[in-house]
């Protein structure tokens, strides 16, 4: 497992801790050390954000795709945003793209499950014309309705939702202006609710 290879090691009482851009340069300088302790450092960040967009799918080959394009791109960063910032949209971006060539929207399935959980959580989608429904009817109408959207409007959803991430996040994101994430994600929201009223 990628994670056992880059497993942070407890460090000494006593010892100063290096901060992000300290280690980066070491990186790009050479320093294997300086790598596995970045890597250790921010593990969870990666894996958690590839499990959330890969749906768990193939999850560890995303994961080793987003340490080579880190590898790649790490003499880029400047330090004008945390490390944390610029790791995130590395990872998110190559996760995106990791989706994009898999063929079954079922690769998602686990995506839809939190989509639908904070949905309901923030009432993104329900109204009053579920009132009547018991929670657990309302959970299987979403995410059947997850599951007959385009799995870029699955995407969007998740990243504003679940990942909550801002429209100007998003829009530096993918590259787009902030009026067309916000239409897109308002279509998203639109195409889910009328693939759930079809069920109704």
């Amino acid at each position: 497992m990628i994670s056992k290879l880059f497993a942070k090691k407890e460090r000494q009482e006593g010892q100063q801790m290096k901060t992000d851009k300290e280690l980066v340069g070491l990186a790009v300088s050479g320093s294997k050390e300086a790598w596995k302790e970045l890597i250790g450092r921010h593990y969870r960040l990666i894996a958690s954000a590839a499990f959330r967009i890969t749906g768990g799918r193939d999850t560890d080959d995303v994961i080793q795709e987003v340490l080579i394009q880190l590898f790649r791109s790490l003499g880029s960063f400047r330090g004008d945003s945390e490390f944390s910032t610029f790791l995130y949209r590395l990872t998110v971006n190559t996760a995106c793209r990791e989706v994009r060539k898999m063929t079954k929207l079922s690769s998602l399935v686990s995506i839809g499950n939190e989509v639908v959980e904070k949905m309901l959580d923030k009432k993104e989608i329900v109204d009053s014309t579920y009132d009547s429904l018991e929670k657990d009817d309302m959970e299987r109408m979403l995410q059947s309705a997850m599951g007959k959207i385009t799995q870029d409007q699955r995407l969007y959803l998740t990243l504003h939702i679940v990942e909550g991430m801002t429209l100007k996040e998003m829009s530096e994101m993918f590259g787009a202006p902030l009026t067309t994430v916000a239409s897109r994600i308002k279509k998203a929201r639109v195409d889910l609710l009328k693939e759930m009223e079809r069920t109704l």
